[in-house]
């Protein structure tokens, strides 16, 4: 896979398991788990997210690895779902990248699809938002309908990112 479409990869196919089903060990840094907090900090304190009310206590933050982010900025941020049903895998529910501009003009000028949508530009950098494409749960499910009404509002893409 080719490193531009990692991120994209990664909002739409949550965590990858073991060969047991279970979430594999990733290469990545929880940032806070079973989040209650509303806010993170990005790892690298370049940005903030603020997350609506109805996110209370149902996520965690990661960060992503190198591989992961591409040419985004180190502080990438993927922001998973925890299930209610524990025998389900958590799934992301949005990728949070930063990129240098110039790197975000290159990024675009690849062709196909970006790795996310451009929320904001601020001091010659460019805040990526990637969101799942589907709901990855059974329909009709406890955490199908939860996720679901988890689901960011095109407003709320660029209001969840603060820069100091």
């Amino acid at each position: 896979m080719r490193p531009r479409y990692t991120l994209l990869a990664l909002s739409l196919a949550g965590l990858a398991c073991d060969k047991a089903g279970k979430p594999a060990a990733a290469d990545s840094t929880p940032v806070q788990t079973a989040s209650a907090a509303s806010e993170v900090m990005s790892p690298d304190q370049s940005y903030k997210l603020v997350f609506p009310a109805r996110w209370a206590g149902v996520f965690r933050t990661d960060t992503l690895s190198t591989a992961e982010r591409g040419t985004a900025r180190p502080g990438a941020l993927n922001v998973v779902y925890l299930p209610k049903d524990t025998a389900v895998i958590p799934q992301t529910l949005v990728v949070v990248a930063v990129y240098d501009s110039a790197a975000w003009v290159k990024v675009r000028a690849e062709g196909g699809p970006p790795p996310g949508d451009s929320v904001m530009s601020k001091n010659g950098r460019v805040y990526m938002v990637a969101l799942p494409q589907s709901n990855p749960f059974t329909p009709g499910s406890v955490d199908a309908l939860k996720f679901d009404s988890l689901a960011l509002k095109p407003a709320d893409k660029s209001s969840m990112i603060r820069v100091p």
